[in-house]
């Protein structure tokens, strides 16, 4: 998830094929103040309903997040808005860096592009209201999940040990981890999620298609590997949907880890573990059964709101839980308190209508902003829902034009 804190930047050096980091990335700063929501800029990725993925992206960016707005329009607007010829399935924002990536899974890219058939990220930064590209794409084989840590971002490849890391300045290096190392009973682990622990250290968060239990690998910002945990509490920490990962895990404001377990064929091991900030052990008191508060429903997403809540995006029937089923039923879990609220105010988010897509949403002070898509053929039009984080309650922030179909928002912290 993402480190929503302010720090000095720090410069990455190519050397020997690996990235050297800075000592001053290890200055643990505080956090500055999130400022005012009136004051806050945030950008919207959109695409064209018609074509998907293969009608390249459009973002545009804009202010005050405390400010409900009606009958937007991104895609194909010439007012201010930057144009990608290669279409995104996923995007991150990095507040350390400043850096928005877009990532293009081949399907997405286009010949006016970075050329069909290729993978690879966009990378940005927000310019007097205007996103500005940074550097070349970068180009990477078949990539599952994404994010960031410190000032990079990354895309994970599924199967294979390789992480490709984008710097400050766009740039990319492939990196190698030494997963085969952790291989179990032949099986060589998959990256699921690398969570931000300040202090030059990330928690990547492991998947062994043998096991059904939680793994925790420890790592500086090279991704060198030090230290493997594991916990039988939980099953595997990934979600998916056909070639895209999504993260079922995550730091809080105050730096614990959480490592969610969201669709293990055994209810009992649906939940979440911790790892307490400075420590490196899964807390030997802490199991969350989040099987038991959802009445039985399993969950294929998990993303921090603010604090210690998170979002999580349950599947809408019991039985089915698998890569190609329907989710979109919404709740909200604090965990320190262990308490689960069901998210109302919207038949796209309470699981009593299907949407079309939802795409990635962002969380700030308390509320998470979620870009939810109708399905063809309704009238409904798409819209950003404000999810407050104390009740649970769902209301639209944005409406767009029936010619966008919403990506993701991101918010500027």
């Amino acid at each position: 998830m993402k480190t929503n804190k302010f720090f000095c930047l720090s410069a990455l050096a190519f050397a020997a094929g690996a990235i050297m980091i800075s000592c001053n990335d290890d200055d643990d700063s505080k956090p500055l103040p999130m400022p005012d929501p009136q004051k806050v800029s945030f950008v919207v990725t959109s695409s064209d309903p018609a074509s998907d993925l293969a009608g390249g992206a459009f973002l545009k960016v804009f202010s005050d997040l405390s400010t409900e707005k009606n009958d937007q329009s991104v895609y194909n607007n010439t007012e201010a808005t930057t144009k990608s010829y290669d279409s995104f399935t996923q995007v991150t924002y990095n507040s350390q860096s400043g850096v928005f990536t877009g990532y293009i899974y081949a399907r997405g890219a286009s010949a006016q592009g970075i050329g069909e058939k290729k993978a690879g990220l966009r990378s940005y930064k927000l310019n007097n209201g205007i996103m500005t590209e940074l550097a070349a794409p970068v180009l990477t084989s078949a990539f599952g999940n994404t994010g960031v840590f410190g000032t990079y971002s990354y895309a994970a490849q599924i199967s294979k040990p390789y992480a490709m890391v984008i710097d400050k300045d766009g740039k990319g290096t492939n990196i190698e981890l030494s997963l085969p190392k952790y291989a179990i009973d032949g099986t060589n682990p998959g990256i699921s999620n690398i969570v931000d622990m300040g202090n030059n250290q990330v928690a990547i968060v492991l998947n062994y298609a043998n096991r059904d239990s939680a793994a925790v690998a420890f790592a500086d910002y090279n991704l060198g590997i030090t230290k493997v945990i594991y916990s039988n509490k939980v099953g595997t920490s990934v979600g998916a949907w056909r070639s895209v990962r999504y993260t079922q895990s995550g730091a809080d404001s105050e730096g614990n880890v959480y490592v969610f377990c969201g669709n293990s064929k055994d209810g009992k091991k649906v939940g979440a573990v911790r790892i307490k900030k400075g420590t490196t052990e899964f807390d030997s008191s802490y199991k969350f059964d989040i099987f038991a508060k959802a009445d039985g429903y399993r969950f294929r997403k998990a993303f921090h709101i603010s604090d210690d809540k998170f979002l999580l995006e349950f599947y809408t029937d019991k039985t089915k839980f698998g890569n190609m089923d329907a989710s979109g039923k919404m709740a909200v879990v604090d965990m320190s308190e262990q308490s689960f609220a069901w998210v109302s105010g919207s038949e796209y988010l309470d699981g009593s209508a299907a949407a079309g897509s939802v795409g990635w949403g962002d969380g700030y002070q308390g509320y998470f902003y979620l870009p939810v898509n109708p399905a063809k053929g309704s009238t409904a039009t798409p819209t950003i829902y404000k999810i407050n984080a104390t009740t649970g309650v769902a209301k639209p922030f944005m409406t767009f034009k029936s010619t966008d179909l919403l990506k993701a928002i991101a918010i500027f912290k």
